[in-house]
C-alpha cells in the first residue's frame, strides 16, 4: 500500500506476526502435486502466458489447542499439507481463507504455521505478517537465502544445488471451518543467471545496482477500468503512466518487459471503492467484493489493475494490492488484484477531467509499486524505520540487497522517517530513492530496485 505525501502524509501499514502451535497430525490429507520436470538450462520461455501449476482444496479441521488466543480462545488447526519447489518449478505461492465472524477488534487471524520438510521439523516463519483477518497469503522461492521470507536460520538449500526442496504446511483458525487452500506454482523453466543467483550484505546506497540480468522476461498486464475512474478509458489515454511502469520493470536489475491489454466495466456499484479494510464480500463498493465479485474481467495469467476513482473517506491513499503476493493464476479471490485511486494522483483540474502527463507518470510509479508488491516485494522498511531488533522485524524488507533506512534517522522526531530523511549514501541511511519505499511524493524519483528485488519479481508465476 502507498500513500502520497505532501509535506509528509502518511501510510499505516501493521504487519502483525503470531506463533502458531498448530500441529496437523498424519499425513492423510497430503494431495501434492506430482511436478513435471522440464529440462534444466533452459535459458528462455516461449509463447505468450505463463506456465502455472494450480491446485485447490478444501480443507478439514483435525485438531484445536485450547486457550491459544488467550481468555479461553481455541486455536483449530488443519492436517499438513506440502508442495515441492526446485529447479524446473522455481516459486510456490500458497493462499487460504476461513469465513468467520472476528474482527480487528477480537483479534484472531487465520493463520500459517511452515515446516522446513513434510515431517514436521526443522520450522520456519515467514517475513508476510497477517493483515487480514479470514485469509492470508505466502510465497517461498527455491534458492531462497537465509533472510529471505525466512524469520531466523535457514533450511534453504542454495543455489547451484538444483534439488527439489518439499515443504509443509498447516492451517490454523479461530473457528472450528473448513478452510479453502489454493495453490499456484511457477513452471517457468528460469534461466541460468537466476539459478545461479546470489547476494551479498551491503555497505552503501547504491548496493545492488549493478546487477544486470541478460535474459529477458515477460508479464501480461490486465488494465481494468472501473466506472468514473478515469474520462478516457483506453490505453493511449494514460500511456505516460504505463511508460513509466513499462521503464521501471525493464530496467537492467529487473530485465521485465510488460504486455498490456484493456478491459471495461460498467458495474457502477465500484465507480467509488467505499472500503479497503472489510473483508466482507456482500459489503457494497468494498475493495473485497470487488476483488472476488468481477472476477469475469480478471486474466488468472496477468497482473489485474484496476483503475478506480476514489478510496471514500481515505485521503491521500494513491493505491493497495491484494496481497504480499498476491494469488496469481485464480480470479474472484480476495487477493485476485490490486487497485490504484486516479483521483489522489491528481495535482491540477478538476475531478474527471485529464490528469496531466506528469500526474500520470506519478500513477505509473504507484501501478509500479503496488505490482511490487502483489509479486512478492515489501517496503524497504516501514514508516517508523528499521531497527537492529533482528533480522526481520516486520518493519523491513527481509532481502540481503535492499539498502534501508533505520529508525535513528528520524531527525525531526515525527515518529516517521521521511523521504527527506532517508537520502543518505549509506545502506541504512538511505532507501528513499527505491520503488518499494514506504511513501511517496509524485516528485523524487523512486524508481530504483536492486538485483535481488529484481530475481524476487522474475520469479513470481506471472513472470514467464
Amino acid at each position: 500500500m502507498k500513500r502520497k505525501i505532501a509535506i509528509l502524509a502518511t501510510i499505516a501499514i501493521t504487519f502483525l506476526t503470531i506463533g502458531c502451535p498448530g500441529k496437523g497430525g498424519g499425513g492423510g490429507l497430503d494431495t501434492s502435486l506430482l511436478l513435471l520436470g522440464l529440462a534444466v538450462g533452459s535459458s528462455a520461455n516461449s509463447g505468450s502466458q505463463p506456465c502455472i501449476q494450480k491446485r485447490e482444496l478444501t480443507v478439514p479441521v483435525v485438531g484445536s489447542t485450547p486457550d491459544f488466543y488467550d481468555d479461553g480462545k481455541t486455536l483449530y488447526w488443519s492436517d499438513m499439507l506440502s508442495y515441492t519447489a526446485g529447479p524446473n518449478n522455481p516459486n510456490a505461492i500458497v493462499y487460504f481463507e476461513q469465513d468467520h465472524g472476528f474482527t480487528g477488534a477480537d483479534f484472531r487471524p487465520t493463520l500459517y504455521f511452515f515446516y522446513g520438510n513434510a515431517s514436521y521439523s526443522n520450522t520456519f516463519n515467514n517475513r508476510e505478517g497477517i493483515l487480514a483477518g479470514q485469509h492470508a497469503t505466502s510465497m517461498h522461492s527455491y534458492g531462497s537465502n537465509s533472510f529471505f521470507y525466512l524469520a531466523s536460520g535457514s533450511f534453504i538449500t542454495p543455489n547451484p544445488a538444483f534439488l527439489n526442496q518439499r515443504i509443509g504446511l498447516d492451517l490454523n483458525g479461530p473457528v472450528n471451518a473448513n478452510f479453502t487452500y489454493k495453490e499456484a506454482i511457477s513452471c517457468n523453466v528460469p534461466a541460468s543467471e537466476d539459478r545461479n543467483f546470489f547476494t551479498s550484505g551491503g555497505s552503501s546506497s547504491t548496493n545492488g545496482l549493478n546487477k544486470v540480468w541478460t535474459t529477458r522476461k515477460k508479464l501480461n498486464v490486465n488494465i481494468i477500468f472501473l466506472p468514473n475512474s478515469y474520462v478516457t478509458q483506453t490505453l493511449d489515454a494514460i500511456q505516460p503512466a504505463l511508460d513509466r511502469f513499462k521503464e521501471v520493470y525493464a530496467q537492467s536489475t529487473v530485465g521485465i518487459d510488460l504486455n498490456f491489454k484493456v478491459t471495461i466495466s460498467t458495474n457502477t456499484e465500484f465507480s467509488s471503492i467505499t472500503d479497503v479494510a472489510s473483508e466482507n464480500k456482500n459489503l457494497p463498493g468494498g475493495l473485497i467484493r470487488l476483488y472476488t465479485s468481477t472476477g469475469d474481467l480478471q486474466d488468472p495469467n496477468a497482473l489485474n489493475i484496476y483503475f478506480a476513482s476514489e478510496a471514500d473517506g481515505i485521503a491521500g491513499l494513491l493505491g493497495i494490492a491484494g496481497g504480499i503476493p498476491g494469488l496469481p493464476g485464480f480470479v474472484g479471490t480476495k487477493a485476485s488484484g490490486m487497485v490504484v485511486f486516479t483521483e489522489s494522483h491528481r495535482s491540477s483540474g478538476a475531478v474527471g477531467t485529464v490528469l496531466s502527463n506528469a500526474d500520470l507518470t506519478f500513477i505509473g510509479n504507484t501501478i509500479a509499486h503496488e505490482a511490487g508488491h502483489f509479486l512478492g516485494l515489501f517496503h524497504v522498511n516501514e514508516r517508523t524505520g528499521a531497527t537492529n531488533a533482528s533480522a526481520i522485524n516486520y518493519v523491513e524488507d527481509p532481502l540481503i540487497e535492499t539498502p534501508k533506512c533505520m529508525a535513528a534517522h528520524n531527525v525531526n522526531g515525527n515518529g516517521v522517517v521521511d523521504i527527506s530523511e532517508c537520502l543518505g549514501t549509506g545502506f541504512t541511511n538511505s532507501g528513499a530513492l527505491n520503488l518499494m519505499f514506504w511513501a511517496g511524493d509524485g516528485v523524487t524519483n523512486q524508481s530504483q530496485l536492486t538485483g535481488e528485488q529484481g530475481w524476487v519479481l522474475r520469479r513470481n508465476p506471472l513472470a514467464y
